[in-house]
């Protein structure tokens, strides 16, 4: 009778277990509850791809930011609410500073740090206690922009206006390659006190004021830096040596929110940074249709959510199958998940209406495109052939593709709500096959064939593609630039391999190069086609060079938006349009979807991963509701309690038999 009492344990403990367990993949919360008794709250979202960097003096993509953002503060901020026009306001900063015109043409801005802010505790500080943000650290982040090893893309830029920005990285090139932190200063940080510091300009630039709200400018702790530099140090247990991580993949911040879990290529966990008191959640200018969710939340504290886990996604299905299951608080649709979430007046499915879940629509303020490398000798020295490729394409099927046919086709550089953006302009050398054929002819390539071997002309295109859903849209991609006769070669990268491919300029043509703004102005798009802007220095990713157009980006940069400065800005859009340096292809389109217990409460694009420490979570809600969605089915819980009682009659039987 023992294998029968084991066996009937075992398929009891089965049971039990099963009965137990639940499908949701995300990890164990940190805690159930706060100090208070109150729930533990925890925000869930996804990224696309691994990050490249968290170092804020060169990272410069829009997945790392995403990281980085809640991580970090920046001097100022766009404020939450404010889209028509998009306004910054103090965030590290007590106020915003104003431009004082100097007599000899140099523009002072007077700066004050709020007291009290505090880095996060991390073991770089004496005791491991972080410490108060002062005005030497912006000193020191403006002294790593101008430093060559750190190759930081906003260095070209900044260094135009900056005074003594360039005269430091002369100075480290002479000396080796390397800033002396400790005697090569810039100049035109003059720090003041331990809360004042003096931004000094050679000429007016009022763009300056955006750059505060990036976080190029954010201070940064020397001590961070230099405690985590990759290197073997006896940190282990017992003296033991132990490699450190290096800067760039450990931040030592002072946002609302810690990076305390990274598993590489996986996930990221962020805690409340208890000690934060640097913003706090707006007082007014919400709409009207979010006066129920924001009012009752005016003037809290931030951030509002206890903890954030974050999940590397390559692939969007996933995504949204947990988004049905509850287990994401919100998802950006894409692909053939628009068409079965969003109607054909976009409008939320009402499958997921009912549901409670909310659908946000908004254009991002940007541009994507792919684009040549002008110095390739092939692509590069040849305009008709770029403009045939240009022709070739159709974007539209791409949007069909991602966006379900909602985003717009990008007819011109500036994306809508950019001033110069001209809303009547149609671009010349936009899909037009028959344009394409004669384009390619007049290239010296008729058919698209090469007249010296008579075989197709080869082209290379690089792009992300991690992902079956990436796949599917680079053949896409391929099929239609095959179109007027060429050969396309498809090369499949990893974003960061794309990353560096864009640094480095190894490649002919690639996508996935378009442009998110970082501040509403039309000198952020056209300072990507600026010849002093190439990698790493700047973000020319084509190496475009124009000396026109040069000469028109350095009379547009420092204008007002007055009547000249427009009529600059249409002959720049003109020239690049004719030289074609990229394949224009959508402004993107943003559905996003949230989970009733974590509703969007902004729709201000340039916030991003800063918008998580106001972003509310209702557990409570979350707990009731998620349980209805994952109902477990009951048919292998009636097959278990029959195979159970199976077992137990037969043990009734045979015990009856052997005791007869």
């Amino acid at each position: 009778m023992l294998p029968l009492c084991r066996a009937t344990a075992l398929a009891a403990a089965g049971l039990l277990l099963f009965a137990g367990c639940n499908n949701n993949p995300q990890q164990k919360p940190l805690h159930e509850k706060r100090p208070d008794g109150s729930p533990w709250t925890v925000y869930y979202w996804t990224i696309p791809d691994e990050i490249r960097s968290l170092d804020p003096q060169f990272m410069y993509e829009e997945v790392s930011n995403r990281i980085l953002e809640p991580i970090q503060d920046t001097l100022l901020e766009y404020e939450l609410m404010e889209t028509k026009p998009y306004r910054v306001g103090p965030c590290l900063l007590e106020k915003v500073p104003q431009p004082v015109q100097n007599s000899d043409g140099t523009v002072t801005y007077h700066c004050a740090l709020k007291p009290g802010v505090l880095y996060h505790d991390d073991p770089c500080f004496p005791g491991g206690e972080g410490r108060e943000v002062v005005a030497s650290d912006v000193e020191y982040a403006f002294q790593r922009l101008s430093d060559p090893v750190v190759q930081s893309p906003f260095f070209s830029n900044l260094s135009d206006y900056v005074i003594g920005m360039q005269e430091a990285y002369d100075a480290a090139k002479k000396a080796g390659g390397k800033l002396n932190y400790d005697t090569m200063k810039v100049s035109g940080i003059e720090v003041l006190d331990a809360h004042h510091f003096d931004l000094k300009l050679s000429k007016p630039y009022p763009q300056i004021i955006y750059w505060m709200a990036l976080h190029c400018t954010t201070p940064v702790a020397r001590e961070g830096v230099e405690f985590y530099d990759g290197l073997p140090h006896a940190d282990g247990p017992k003296g033991r040596i132990k490699v450190r991580d290096k800067f760039a993949f450990h931040p030592v911040g002072n946002g609302a929110f810690q990076l305390v879990e990274w598993v590489r290529g996986q996930r990221f966990r962020l805690v409340r940074n208890e000690r934060y008191h640097t913003k706090v959640f707006p007082t007014g200018g919400w709409p009207p249709e979010r006066e129920a969710v924001c009012r009752p939340l005016a003037g809290h504290a931030l951030p509002l959510a206890d903890e954030v886990q974050i999940t590397v996604f390559r692939e969007f299905l996933p995504q949204w199958l947990l988004m049905r299951q509850g287990y994401l608080d919100n998802f950006d649709a894409y692909k053939d998940s628009v068409n079965s979430i969003v109607t054909s007046i976009k409008a939320l499915s009402p499958k997921w209406a009912a549901r409670g879940m909310k659908l946000s629509t908004s254009t991002w303020v940007s541009t994507f495109y792919m684009s040549f490398n002008m110095q390739d000798p092939l692509v590069g020295g040849n305009r008709k052939l770029r403009q045939a490729i240009s022709c070739s394409y159709d974007p539209r099927g791409f949007i069909d593709l991602l966006y379900g046919g909602a985003a717009p086709v990008a007819e011109q550089l500036l994306s809508p709500g950019i001033p110069g953006y001209d809303p009547n302009f149609k671009n010349p050398y936009g899909f037009n096959l028959e344009k394409a054929r004669r384009l390619i002819a007049e290239a010296g390539y008729p058919d698209g064939r090469d007249p010296n071997t008579g075989r197709p002309l080869e082209i290379t295109l690089d792009g992300v593609a991690t992902g079956a859903e990436e796949r599917q849209l680079m053949e896409y991609m391929q099929r239609q630039i095959e179109q007027c006769g060429v050969k396309v070669n498809v090369i499949e990268n990893t974003f960061a391999r794309s990353d560096e491919k864009q640094d480095q300029g190894n490649f002919q043509l690639l996508t996935g190069t378009g442009w998110g703004a970082d501040y509403p102005d039309p000198e952020n798009y056209f300072f990507l086609f600026y010849s002093k802007n190439f990698p790493p220095a700047g973000k020319n990713v084509s190496r475009y060079k124009n000396a026109e157009f040069d000469a028109l980006f350095e009379k547009m940069a420092t204008m007002e938006n007055t009547p000249e400065r427009m009529k600059i800005i249409k002959r720049m859009n003109d020239i690049l349009v004719e030289d074609a340096p990229i394949v224009l292809e959508f402004n993107k389109a943003n559905f996003m979807v949230s989970q009733p217990w974590a509703p969007r409460i902004h729709s201000n694009m340039l916030l991003d991963g800063r918008a998580i420490k106001y972003q509310p979570v209702d557990p409570v809600m979350r707990a009731r509701l998620q349980p209805s969605w994952n109902r477990q089915p009951m048919w292998p819980i009636y097959s278990a309690v029959a195979a159970l009682a199976a077992i137990l009659g037969y043990g009734i039987v045979l015990n009856r038999k052997r005791n007869v």
